[in-house]
């Protein structure tokens, strides 16, 4: 493994584009003078966001922490681990790993094996960044995840706020956000920087495993598109996303203010709203209106698809038809003409409501 080269040498040469990409991220979004946790897995995309921000954490004033979960699913995981940890060590920065039983875990709630992965990891990294006082955990996604996870959710089935992909940025809990200082970068600029630092990575095999969604859609799907119809799919995926979420910033906008103007009240099991205003919007701002409400009361989003929110939707506007619904959740929504009331059974457990102003859903 070789010494990375000197930072100043990093920020001029050309042959560290990551390096300045990262910088001029972290700067942009004013990430200096803090902590900031590093989750790597061990991958090339995390290496390189490691060794990146290890160029310029001088520069920046950032004190980096690295975390790595072994999530137990293949042999040789716990030798990845250590293989993080000699890392962390030869950079002088200090390493957090941890354990966990995915596949146990997976078993006992039902949830797919990425699902439990996916939350076990984030889980891990919310918790050492407050152990650790780091405000900010930065993962390693890259354009190409975001072009991945477009197609991905295009061929699932999604509307606007689907297409804008990963979000660059979002608050975990109150004093942690997570940042993507990397998804600007592409995979192929990523491994150039790797192999002109010299520096090693590990392969997961994981992520050629086509029994995941994700894995097909990158290995089959993607190059398929690419050979037979647009050799430039990915950028045309980052483009319709970032013209996704302009559209869909100003739709939320727009919803907000008229869910402040139909609010009647609410509790944390119970919202009413003025029905008889919501019937003379466009379905499409009163689907927004009403899916802004549910954030407000910060309910559970699982299995609130299209179809649901429309039935929601139809409730509002065609309340002679159907008086009353069942949501998932054990919520019930019961419209009577002139109002919407829809309501949380008490034996599900819900979030404390936050008394002040409505918050911005991330």
């Amino acid at each position: 493994m070789m010494t990375h080269a000197p930072r100043q040498q990093a920020l001029e040469n050309s042959a560290f584009d990551v390096v300045r990409s990262v910088a001029d991220w972290l700067q942009q979004h004013q990430v200096g003078e803090t902590r900031v946790l590093l989750g790597v897995s061990g991958g090339a995309d995390s290496v390189a966001l490691l060794r990146a921000v290890d160029e310029v954490r001088s520069f920046l004033g950032l004190e980096v922490v690295i975390a790595h979960l072994d999530h137990g699913l293949r042999d040789g995981s716990s030798t990845e681990a250590e293989w993080v940890s000699d890392l962390g060590g030869h950079l002088g920065l200090p390493v957090v790993l941890e354990r966990v039983d995915v596949a146990r875990k997976s078993a006992e709630s039902g949830q797919g094996v990425e699902e439990t992965a996916r939350k076990a990891r984030y889980d891990f990294f919310q918790r050492v960044a407050v152990k650790s006082g780091c405000p900010y955990i930065a993962v390693a996604h890259t354009a190409n995840d975001q072009a991945e996870t477009i197609l991905h959710h295009i061929v699932r089935g999604t509307g606007l706020s689907g297409l804008q992909g990963i979000p660059a940025s979002r608050s975990l809990s109150t004093g942690v956000t997570l940042i993507r200082p990397l998804l600007g970068t592409s995979r192929e600029s990523i491994v150039a920087f790797l192999q002109e630092l010299g520096q090693e990575y590990l392969t997961d095999q994981s992520n050629i495993d086509e029994r995941f969604t994700r894995n097909r859609v990158r290995h089959r799907l993607l190059p398929l598109l690419r050979d037979q119809f647009n050799p430039q799919v990915e950028q045309a995926l980052l483009r319709l996303s970032q013209q996704a979420t302009d559209a869909q910033t100003l739709l939320e906008e727009i919803a907000r203010a008229e869910l402040q103007a139909v609010l009647l009240n609410s509790s944390p099991q119970r919202l009413a709203l003025n029905a008889d205003r919501m019937a003379d919007l466009s379905p499409h701002l009163l689907r927004e209106v009403l899916r802004q409400a549910w954030l407000l009361q910060d309910w559970p989003r699982q299995r609130m698809g299209f179809d649901v929110w429309q039935r929601l939707v139809s409730l509002v506007q065609s309340p002679e038809s159907v008086k009353s619904i069942s949501l998932p959740h054990q919520i019930q929504a019961t419209c009577d003409g002139s109002n919407l009331v829809i309501e949380r059974s008490a034996g599900d457990s819900v979030s404390e409501q936050v008394v002040g102003p409505m918050p911005h859903p991330k």
